[in-house]
């Protein structure tokens, strides 16, 4: 090829075009890159979104860093960290250190930065009141209240299927003991104070 002569120019690529291209297996993934490349992706119809053609050589460049076993940290260019807005003393946003995002590799989907990208975002989980159980079970004892199998395990924070496994006389806190009752296909339980 005459380096003098024009290159052909590369059309757009839809976002499977792009993932066969550059050898991942989802549109998120391709997704995820086109986020830490900072390239917006076009959406041309409800069905038709499509990465620009102007920035199909950076794509490529990354799928080749990728596949060399290279990060997308480590890759020129890239966003390697995605700052969190957080409150500033003025009231007003202020960013702070980033989330770092993992890389997809070759044979992942992407999806666990995703995901990774999802938790950074939520808002941090209310403190836990440590006094929530048994402040529930002494109002359960109280009431004499027979509890779902379901609201049991709410009200103690565990899986419905750890319920299922406990029989009459189950303490789950000391001070606190289960009576379990049948009642055809229901199974009934009722919190009474026990001596701790």
């Amino acid at each position: 090829m005459d380096p003098s002569e024009p290159l052909e120019a590369l059309p757009d690529l839809t976002l499977a075009e792009a993932g066969e291209r550059w050898g991942v297996s989802s549109r998120n993934s391709v997704k995820a890159r086109a986020a830490a490349l900072g390239v917006e992706l076009r959406r041309e119809s409800s069905t038709r979104t499509v990465w620009p053609a102007e920035f199909v050589p950076l794509g490529d460049r990354l799928a080749e860093h990728l596949q060399a076993g290279g990060t997308l940290a480590s890759f020129p260019g890239a966003k390697p960290s995605l700052p969190a807005p957080t409150a500033g003393s003025d009231g007003g946003p202020r960013r702070s250190a980033g989330l770092s995002v993992m890389a997809p590799t070759a044979g992942s989907d992407g999806l666990a930065a995703l995901a990774q990208l999802a938790a950074a975002l939520s808002p941090p989980p209310p403190p836990a009141d440590p006094l929530a159980v048994p402040r529930g079970l002494a109002e359960a004892a109280q009431l004499g209240a027979w509890l779902s199998g379901q609201e049991l395990a709410q009200l103690l924070g565990v899986a419905p299927g750890t319920v299922r496994s406990w029989s009459t006389g189950h303490r789950p806190r000391p001070g606190f003991e289960l009576e379990r009752r049948k009642d055809g296909a229901a199974v009934w339980w009722r919190v009474v104070a026990a001596p701790g």
